[in-house]
């Protein structure tokens, strides 16, 4: 599949929202026109569904987009990153980090005559800080509680209330350089993880923002790109890097990692397996890398190469009845592909 602008970023939805056959996925597009000295962009559904035959492959279709160029939310430009909601009584709602430093919460909504979606605005709030005025990353805890990272090195805490977002807490100089990943500890509600250009990778206790609770400057060996919290063990956190490596942390002793990998290019970004430990990442111009991470050791299992661009999004696709697929996707080439893996290198 092809997008208008380039392709940064994909968010799979989980949960019980679609039936065991079918899911959808957010692909986010960022480009910047120089022609009108304005950055462009938009976000895409897509349904993909698996066939009823055994080993048949998976259908992928478009259902709707916004953004750029279209009559949907098209002042919400060019997206960084997109999340699902984490609730699961409300599962049609998203939010995108977007590079005019909003977080816009959005509802993902199918057409009354069915076969397509709509985006709805539901609200937004400046994160972007000074600077570029970028919003970079976010994430979303099932309380309401959202973190959105700025190109400034700043983050903010924000409460979702039915759309209504505020801003509870800024950290102002939270890192040296642009701050490109910010996570919540998925077990302890007050901890938040970040990540910059300045190599730093740091752990904050919200309960009091004036220093962070631990800092590791040393091991990165380019900036920080991405902290994904495992959903399995609460002591595990991965990052990835623009050193080419993902690495894997115990978060009671950031001294130095566990495991180390090279996925031959940066670490962009990485996605935990909804149900085992492996990573689905977006190594930019390594391609898309899948990595086992069992017994909290990495090692490469297999890394897809047919994109023709640099790869910034990449993420699973679980089905009900135990088959999966992955959705990833490219930059310059403006391109989406799902694939799935052969039996022999499962």
């Amino acid at each position: 599949m092809r997008t208008t602008y380039g392709a940064c970023g994909v968010e799979t939805r989980r949960g019980a929202a679609d039936d065991g056959r079918r899911a959808t996925a957010l692909v986010v597009e960022y480009e910047m026109d120089e022609k009108r000295g304005a950055r462009v962009g938009g976000a895409r559904a897509y349904a993909l569904e698996r066939g009823k035959g055994n080993g048949d492959e998976v259908t992928v279709t478009e259902l709707g987009r916004c953004g750029s160029g279209t009559e949907t939310m098209n002042g919400i430009g060019a997206i960084f990153e997109a999340r699902w909601s984490p609730r699961r009584d409300d599962a049609e709602r998203c939010a995108f980090a977007g590079a005019d430093g909003y977080v816009t919460v959005a509802r993902v909504r199918e057409t009354e005559s069915g076969g397509g979606v709509e985006f709805s605005e539901l609200g937004r709030a400046h994160v972007g800080g000074e600077g570029l005025g970028m919003a970079t990353c976010l994430d979303w805890r099932a309380d309401g509680a959202m973190c959105a990272s700025a190109a400034d090195g700043s983050f903010r805490i924000m409460r979702d209330d039915s759309g209504a977002i505020q801003v509870v807490e800024t950290v102002e100089n939270a890192h040296d350089l642009e701050m490109w990943a910010v996570a919540f500890d998925l077990s302890r509600e007050d901890v938040v993880y970040t990540g910059a250009d300045d190599c730093a990778l740091k752990a904050w206790d919200l309960r009091d923002v004036s220093r962070p609770q631990m800092v590791n400057r040393k091991t990165h060996g380019a900036g920080v790109t991405c902290v994904a919290p495992s959903p399995r063990d609460e002591h595990i956190i991965a990052t990835g890097s623009y050193d080419d490596h993902v690495r894997l942390w115990d978060v009671r002793r950031i001294v130095s990692p566990l495991s180390e990998l090279n996925v031959g290019g940066g670490a962009w970004r990485c996605r935990w397996h909804p149900r085992r430990d492996a990573l689905a990442c977006a190594a930019m111009g390594g391609g898309a890398v899948l990595v086992d991470a069992e017994s909290n050791a990495l090692k490469l299992h297999f890394t897809y190469s047919e994109h023709e661009s640099i790869v910034y999004g990449a993420d699973w696709v679980c089905f009900g009845d135990e088959s999966e697929a992955l959705l990833t996707c490219s930059f310059y080439d403006k391109t989406v592909k799902c694939w799935t893996l052969e039996d022999d290198v499962k």
